[in-house]
Formats: structure tokens, C-alpha cells, sequence
């Protein structure tokens, strides 16, 4: 067991790409190595035989590495002993290597590896290793080191980049891309090309700033992108560059053979999908699919101006585009799409002299802020991207009140006790503030932990505040000043909500890292330590005699809250394997007591309602539930709202409903907040559109667009203000 409490000072801040302050983009930095993992692939330095010799190396992407699944092994075996036979200088892994991140699986792909070929594979993480994982980068790490950095081989510049987010499926750069400025500033006019899981621009809109990341490398020689993701060959060309996303190995024998030629026309990357045969025995057969210019842009170097301006019915466009433009065309960015891909309508635009105008029909946009893409074409197919902000203007109940910049990503729940609410951000930092009015704000203190993934939690009487840190421990902080008051440390990142429950013997603080369990007192000592199968990342629960908890074998747990002795478990599914028991159970629920006693366990398919006591079934609701946790109404009702934002206010006695309607696009974490004075809940969606919900009434209105950045973190209503938190790292009042 780890240590009770600590009563030491305060950590230094971590960065949101590695727990262990490993995120930094370069070799320079001492990242390097072959003793930084366990295996010789942990080594980020120039490749074996790269220098200044033509490029010759391979692209793979996908594996999906699973232990229980013998014929993808055996899959990977064949394409690996097939790559290291051609002896490539290096290899590009683009990400998803495994299923779902565990060292079982990350096993099983180092052994389907040659030895001969390990030390060259250089690795960039995807969302199945990051999404179901509470100790996922740290995992990634000790198996292949840091998951960005960069390396020069062949007169070419390569980086890794690690836009996947900790326990979400979708991308963002964030704070990253001031590093990755910093990395292509010391590089100078070497082309670069880079490698990450999701592809990017087009139909693509798995990564939420992937127009900020293309404004970052616009003034430098970036020619290449490799990506995975959507398991195909797909090639663009865009902003002056080319991006390849590949085949999975997953699907089929399959890899990508990419080639420097130079005949005279400059130097480019042949790419060339190799298929093994169906058996070892039978020839492999090789397809050109396409080709990446290093020494020259290929379309779309000249960026796009624009003007827009938005009106009552109508947004007004004006764009002058490069000289090579045959077609401008534009679109207000999806915001309500969330790590998919989207083929929505695009409005040509006209030209006139020098400039293209056009109208974005408006009539049934939401108040507030919004993006507009615009699309230039050449003739050969090369296209440019360039975004612009827009404020449209309307009536809404909701109003802006004040923003503070706290950086990072808040990407946890708020904390509000009385009129004081607390965020926390994957910076580390922690601040709490006062509201005061219908429109005003003071910050009290703030304070540099731990990145911070989940939500801090009060005591029940208001003197402390409990921070969860990726760096291993619960920091009770001292709720007036932010001073440490106690430490409690953990051999894993805590990853989830603390959950404060009374008792007559004083507060008793639950929370989990990982597959631990730990109950402590307001004084931070350990009162009990429990074992959680396989993971989980949501909140416990208990009835003041029972602590509930949901786990990464498809289970949820009922412990006595007194001892931790085990009481039962309950299976929320039949999936046939791990991977699936797992993201199909309850391992990232708020699990939650009703007031008849039932306990609430939710997955991705239903809310479940189960007697506290043994166990058993009571009834079930079927959707998504698993990520907004429910509301308790002033009528007794139960809000319910599922991950494609659909609300229903059902009996919590017996799951009948009273109503349903659709809210909002979709929900991810972030459920609603009731306002006591008049009961509106407030329901914020996962792209930042504001919803009004009347329960009594089962009506829905859609309020105002908050900001182009997502939101996981469930808002709260103090006094008139509505506090929201994004991950753009802003924390937001409204009045309401």
C-alpha cells in the first residue's frame, strides 16, 4: 500500500504529453536511448543507417495487437518478418498498435517483431492506446519512449505527433503546438515530414485544432503527412503538402514501401503499398499508390484571406485566394462532429476580379461563436485550407459574463461549493474563484499540481478541496488559500473523480487509480485499500454502507464501505473478449445511489438500476449513458442523457419514462447542472453548444454556441452564473 498522507509541498506541473515530463519534441533533450524502455525501440535517435544515404522505409499503422486474437497475430508476424527482410533504414508505426493499451498486448506485438528489426520501428501512440488507458502514456513510454519527438535522417526532417487525449477518443494539439513550433524553428529550410495517428484537413475531423496545428506549420517547409486511423489508403494534398493515410495491417498482410527518388525534377517519396501472398510461399505483389514532393510545394501554398460577416439569415464571404485557385468554396466548420469524418455541403463562392464572395445561409445557426472553412481548388486537385472566427449575434438567455485563461485543458468536472468553484486543467494548475453576482468574478487562489484528466471534489463541509494528478497522488489543498494540507500517493496516475461521502465518523474520500480503490479520512489517512479488476477512470459511490464502483472487466463492485471486503459484482455484458468487456462496461461511469436506494451503473448501451444490497437487476434504460452522469430532479424525476444527447426524465423506481427529446448533437463526460431558482438544467455538448432544458415541461432549447473548443467537464449554476470549462483551457461565466 502506498503512503497514507504526506503533508509535503507541492509537485511540479506536467505536461499533457507525458506524465513523466517527456513530451517535449526533440532528441536534444536526453530522450533518447535504449534505456529508456525495455526493449532497444524505445531509442528516439537517427535511425540505423539513415544518414545522408536515400530514404528507404516503411509505413504500417493499425495493428490492433492482441493476445486473444490468433490469426491478427500471426498476421503480424508474417508482415514484420517481410519488412525486416527488406531491411528498411526505419519503420513508421502510425499508432492503434494494440486494442486497448495493456502490457499484455504490447507483449504480444514486441514478439511478432524480429530482433534484428526492433530497434528501427519508431512509434507514434493512436486513441486505442490512449482512450481506455488511466496509466496509458506512461505504458506507451516504458514500452517506446516518448510519444512526440523528431529525428533527421536521409536530409529529411521526421516528427512524431500525439494529438490523442487521455481517456477521450477524439485529437487536439493544444499546447503542443508552441513545441512543435519551437522544433521546426531549429530546423530551418529541411523539409519535414510527419507521422501521427489521425489524418487530417478534408473530410477528416478527428483532431478539434486541426486548423490551428495547419496555421503552425504554414511558414515552414512541412511536405509530408502520414496517418492512419481510417484503416484505407487515402491520399490529399493540401496547404502545401501531402498526406498519406494507410492501409491497416489489422485488416490484411499489408504495409506501405516509400522510396526517395531524384531524376531530375527534385527529390520526392515513392509510396508503394506492398500485399504479402496468402502464404509465405506465394509472391508479394506491389502498387504504387503515390507520391510526396520534399523539395517543392505541391498545391496550396498561398494562403487564403478572409472576410466574413454575419448577418440575421446569412454569413457574407469574401476570400482572395492564390492566383492558382480554379474554385473557392466554404462551409461553417461541423462543430457538432466529434472524431468522425463529415462530407457536408460546401457552398461555391463566385469570383469577381482579384476576389471569390459568396453567402453562408445562417438561418438556423445557434448565437454565438462558430468557424467558417474556406476551400480553394487548383486545377490538378490541390486544395488550401484556411479558417476564420465568427461572432453571430442573437438573443439568448445565457449571456456571456467574463472569461479567465487558465491554460491546458479543463477537462474535469467543476467543483462548486457555495460560491466558490474550482477547476482543474491538465497543466497542473488549480484555480478556485469566487462569483459574485450575475456577472462578476474573483480569483482566490491558484495552485501548480499534477495534470489534472478528472475533477476535484469538497468535503462536505467545505474546508478542503481534493485534486486527482496524473503524477500519482490526491492533493487535499485548503479550500481558502490553496496551501497542501495533506498528500495521498498511489503507484499509478489517479484518473478519477473523488467521491466525498459523510459518515458519522466524518467524510470518508473515495478514490480509485487505476485498479486501487482507496478509502481515507478528511486527515488523508488510508482507512482501506481495495483491488478494482483491470482499471477504472469514473467516480464510487456509496449509500453510507456500501461503496459502489465500475470496472474494466465489464463489472461493477460492491465493497463494505467500513473494511473494503468485497460484496458482490455485477456483469453488464456478454462480450466475448477483454477489449470488448471493457468498453462496453462500466469502467468510466459516475456511479450513483437514487434516492430509493438503487444504484445506478450505466455503460455504452444501457442505464442499469440494481438492488444495493446483492446485486440484482431492479430495470434498465436503453443508450449510451455511461458518460453524462444522471440528475435528480426537485419532483423526483431522473434526467437521463445519453451520448448522442438525447435527454428523458424517467421514474428512478422503475425506469419508465416520462418524456424524451433531443437535445443536443452529443454529450461526452460533461452532464447537465440544474439551476435551484427556477429548475432549468443546463446541458452543454460535447462541441460547446448550450441547451436549456425544462423537465417538468420535456422541453428543449438550444441557447447559444460557447466556443469552438470541446468540453468534457460538467458545468455548474452558482447564484446566476453558469461556469463552464473547455479545453481550449478557459473557464467561462455566463449569466443565466
Amino acid at each position: 500500500m502506498a503512503d497514507a498522507a504526506d503533508a509535503a509541498g507541492r509537485g511540479a506541473g506536467l505536461s499533457r504529453r507525458g506524465f513523466l515530463g517527456l513530451s517535449a519534441i526533440g532528441v536534444g533533450l536526453g530522450l533518447g536511448g535504449t534505456g529508456w524502455g525495455p526493449w532497444p525501440g524505445g531509442a528516439v535517435a537517427a535511425p540505423r543507417g539513415a544518414g545522408d544515404a536515400a530514404l528507404r522505409f516503411v509505413v504500417l499503422t493499425d495493428t490492433h495487437a492482441n493476445p486473444e486474437e490468433a490469426a491478427r497475430m500471426e498476421n503480424l508476424r508474417r508482415v514484420f518478418a517481410a519488412v525486416d527482410a527488406e531491411q528498411p533504414q526505419f519503420v513508421l508505426h502510425c499508432g492503434d498498435i494494440t486494442d486497448y493499451g495493456s502490457d499484455e498486448e504490447f507483449a504480444a506485438y514486441r514478439a511478432a517483431i524480429p530482433d534484428g528489426l526492433w530497434d528501427r520501428v519508431r512509434h507514434a501512440p493512436g486513441n486505442h492506446e490512449i482512450r481506455w488507458d488511466t496509466s496509458a502514456r506512461e505504458r506507451f513510454q516504458r514500452w517506446f519512449g516518448p510519444t512526440s519527438y523528431s529525428f533527421d535522417a536521409g536530409g529529411v526532417h521526421f516528427v512524431a505527433l500525439d494529438p490523442t487525449q487521455a481517456l477521450q477518443e477524439p485529437g487536439l494539439f493544444g499546447d503542443d503546438l508552441e513545441r512543435l513550433r519551437e522544433d521546426l524553428d531549429d530546423v530551418g529550410d529541411t523539409p519535414t515530414v510527419m507521422f501521427l495517428h489521425y489524418p487530417l484537413a478534408g473530410r477528416n475531423y478527428y483532431v478539434n485544432d486541426a486548423d490551428a496545428f495547419l496555421r503552425t506549420i504554414d511558414p515552414y517547409p512541412v511536405r509530408g503527412i502520414f496517418a492512419g486511423h481510417i484503416h484505407r489508403n487515402e491520399i490529399d494534398r493540401f496547404n502545401g503538402l501531402t498526406q498519406v493515410a494507410a492501409v491497416a495491417t489489422r485488416s490484411g498482410p499489408f504495409y506501405l514501401r516509400v522510396t526517395q527518388v531524384d531524376d531530375g525534377d527534385g527529390r520526392r517519396l515513392l509510396v508503394e503499398q506492398v500485399t504479402l501472398g496468402a502464404t509465405d510461399a506465394d509472391a508479394a505483389t506491389v502498387q504504387l499508390i503515390g507520391e510526396m514532393p520534399l523539395d517543392a510545394p505541391p498545391a496550396g501554398e498561398d494562403p487564403i484571406r478572409i472576410a466574413a460577416r454575419p448577418g440575421d439569415a446569412a454569413i457574407a464571404l469574401t476570400a482572395v485566394a492564390g492566383h492558382d485557385a480554379g474554385a473557392v468554396e466554404a462551409r461553417v466548420h461541423p462543430q457538432a462532429v466529434f472524431g468522425a469524418v463529415d462530407d457536408g455541403v460546401w457552398t461555391p463562392l463566385s469570383p469577381r476580379g482579384a476576389s471569390w464572395h459568396g453567402d453562408l445561409d445562417a438561418s438556423t445557426l445557434a448565437a454565438g461563436v462558430h468557424r467558417v472553412q474556406v476551400r480553394a481548388t487548383d486545377a490538378a486537385g490541390g486544395r488550401r485550407y484556411d479558417t476564420t472566427e465568427i461572432d453571430r449575434r442573437g438573443a439568448t438567455r445565457a449571456r456571456p459574463a467574463w472569461e479567465l485563461a487558465i491554460g491546458g485543458q479543463l477537462q474535469g468536472a467543476l467543483a462548486a461549493h457555495e460560491g466558490t468553484v474550482v477547476a482543474t486543467s491538465t497543466s497542473g494548475r488549480v484555480v478556485a474563484i469566487e462569483v459574485e453576482g450575475a456577472s462578476r468574478h474573483r480569483r482566490r487562489w491558484a495552485a501548480d499540481l499534477g495534470p489534472a484528466h478528472r475533477g476535484a471534489a469538497f468535503t462536505t463541509d467545505g474546508a478542503l478541496v481534493c485534486v486527482p494528478g496524473a503524477d500519482h497522488r490526491l492533493t487535499a489543498l485548503d479550500a481558502r488559500t490553496g496551501d497542501v494540507s495533506w498528500i495521498s500517493r498511489f503507484d499509478k496516475p489517479v484518473m478519477s473523480t473523488p467521491a466525498v461521502i459523510a459518515t458519522g465518523e466524518g467524510d470518508r474520500i473515495l478514490i480509485a487509480a487505476e485498479d486501487r480503490l482507496r478509502s481515507l479520512d478528511a486527515h488523508g489517512r488510508t482507512l482501506w485499500e481495495a483491488s478494482v479488476p483491470v482499471r477504472t477512470a469514473g467516480r464510487a459511490a456509496s449509500d453510507g454502507a456500501r461503496v459502489f464502483v465500475g470496472a474494466g472487466d465489464g463489472r461493477a463492485y460492491a465493497y463494505d464501505l467500513a473494511t473494503g471486503a468485497p460484496l458482490w459484482s455485477f456483469l453488464t455484458n456478454e462480450r466475448p473478449d477483454s477489449y470488448r468487456q471493457l468498453i462496453y462496461g462500466p469502467w468510466d461511469d459516475w456511479i450513483e445511489v437514487l434516492p430509493t436506494g438503487a444504484v445506478l451503473i450505466s455503460t455504452v448501451t444501457h442505464a442499469i438500476a440494481v438492488d444495493p444490497a446483492t446485486g440484482a437487476e431492479l430495470w434498465r434504460v436503453a443508450g449510451s449513458h455511461i458518460f453524462a452522469p444522471s440528475l435528480m430532479l426537485p419532483d423526483g424525476g431522473l434526467l437521463l442523457t445519453t451520448e448522442w444527447g438525447v435527454v428523458s426524465v424517467v421514474d428512478p423506481a422503475t425506469g419508465a419514462p416520462r418524456w424524451s427529446a433531443q437535445a443536443v448533437p452529443r454529450v461526452v463526460n460533461a452532464g447537465p447542472a440544474l439551476d435551484p431558482r427556477d429548475g432549468t438544467a443546463w446541458l452543454v455538448s460535447v462541441g460547446g453548444l448550450l441547451a436549456a432544458i425544462d423537465p417538468v415541461a420535456g422541453a428543449v432549447a438550444v441557447d447559444r454556441q460557447l466556443f469552438t473548443a470541446n468540453t468534457f467537464a460538467t458545468p455548474v449554476v452558482v447564484g446566476e452564473q453558469l461556469i463552464v470549462g473547455a479545453q481550449d483551457g478557459v473557464l467561462r461565466g455566463l449569466t443565466v
